[in-house]
């Protein structure tokens, strides 16, 4: 996660109110953290397959009805508790389309109840006034709702159903109306990328307080890379017009950010290298802390059959499962040699990515060198910086 307005701007509006806990965290020192024996990652669970969209790019391959060995509401609740008392700082129920879940709001009553912080990501078509009020009351911290582009049409397309965008849409109105944090997440793809300014806009003009771009990731649906995924030209664009636009928008309640691509942070120092110099030291210490691609340390994602896996974007890698183990159990006391390996990928790195002065705050993303190259610890070809050159390249 770069956040570019907190880099920039020194803007944290939704940053600030959900991931102070986590900071704390990370600001301890390297060594505590390196050898601490609890791991407390952000939890993204898969709650559920059912979704009422299509969408081409879904990393769950999510379908319309539920699985029928998915995780039971004793089960997930024992989950729960253990994720509770470990001291996580963040779940994140997702799915398939968490709100089509008939266990969502017991589970997220029962996170309540036991003072987990959680927050949802959703296609927002479901989001009724009433569904947004309980939300409200089982006390979600933060309500992420994908919007493709300003076009209508667009959106349908990308996420199969017709009325999408409208629906999704109503849905952030009503989750703002009941006093919800709420933002809108664009995943970018060659059909969308020339969408972003003018979504950014419309956020503003709306008064959403969180812009999350989202680069595509190649897994589930979205293996079809090379049909959907923007050119190296094109995310160079985007990146220019997020920078700018987080100096521009400084005074306005909106922050700007992006997931899934540690390479943005490097497009970033590059630039301010150029613009800012004495402002680009103090944004690689920051970037340093956190890591570059949180893959099997940071993160950690729990799909709808118990399966622990190292990311949500790496589903294909089981790393354990909570219905032979607990979670503290798969992730701390006996972690698999590949969760291992993950968290030193620093050594391990390999190609471009393995020479690359920048492997302390970017490293590349993990998934997609597995998905190129067979290997997560190989190079990350969709990067735009050129190590032996030293520059952004396209």
């Amino acid at each position: 996660m770069i956040i570019f307005s907190k880099i920039l701007a020194d803007k944290a509006t939704v940053w600030a109110a959900l991931r102070a806990k986590e900071m704390a965290a990370a600001e301890a020192p390297d060594d505590l953290i390196r050898f601490s024996s609890e791991r407390k990652p952000v939890v993204m669970w898969n709650i559920t397959r059912e979704c009422n969209l299509r969408c081409e790019h879904c990393y769950a391959r999510a379908v319309p009805g539920p699985h029928p060995d998915e995780l039971t509401l004793e089960e997930g609740t024992r989950f729960i508790d253990e994720l509770a008392e470990l001291g996580i700082p963040m779940l994140i129920f997702t799915g398939g389309e968490p709100l089509a879940s008939k266990n969502f709001f017991l589970l997220a009553e029962h996170a309540k109840d036991v003072g987990l912080r959680t927050v949802i990501s959703t296609n927002g078509t479901l989001i009724t006034p009433k569904i947004a009020q309980r939300l409200k009351d089982v006390d979600m911290r933060y309500v992420g709702v994908s919007i493709d582009a300003v076009v209508p049409e667009i959106h349908d397309r990308f996420r199969g159903v017709k009325g999408a965008w409208k629906m999704a849409m109503g849905g952030i109105k009503n989750s703002m109306d009941a006093g919800l944090r709420t933002g809108i997440r664009i995943t970018i793809t060659k059909d969308n990328w020339n969408q972003v300014p003018a979504l950014l806009d419309l956020a503003v003009e709306m008064g959403v307080p969180r812009f999350c771009l989202y680069h595509l990731v190649p897994t589930g649906r979205g293996e079809n890379i090379a049909a959907y995924d923007v050119t190296k030209a094109q995310r160079v664009e985007v990146l220019k017009c997020l920078y700018d636009k987080a100096i521009e928008l400084r005074d306005k309640d909106i922050e700007i950010l992006t997931t899934d691509s540690p390479m943005d942070g490097v497009y970033i120092l590059e630039r301010l290298k150029k613009e800012d110099p004495e402002r680009a030291g103090v944004v690689r210490e920051l970037l340093k802390m956190s890591g570059g691609c949180s893959i099997g340390n940071k993160v950690a994602n729990v799909d709808y059959l118990g399966n622990v896996n190292p990311c949500h974007f790496a589903p294909h890698k089981t790393v354990g499962n909570l219905r032979k183990q607990t979670f503290n159990e798969i992730w701390n006391e006996n972690p698999c040699n590949l969760l291992c390996e993950l968290r030193r990928k620093e050594e391990l790195l390999k190609g471009k990515c393995g020479i690359c002065d920048y492997k302390d705050v970017c490293g590349g993303c993990r998934q997609k060198a597995w998905f190129f190259k067979g290997d997560f610890f190989e190079e990350d070809p969709t990067c735009i910086y050129n190590p032996v050159t030293k520059r952004i390249e396209v």
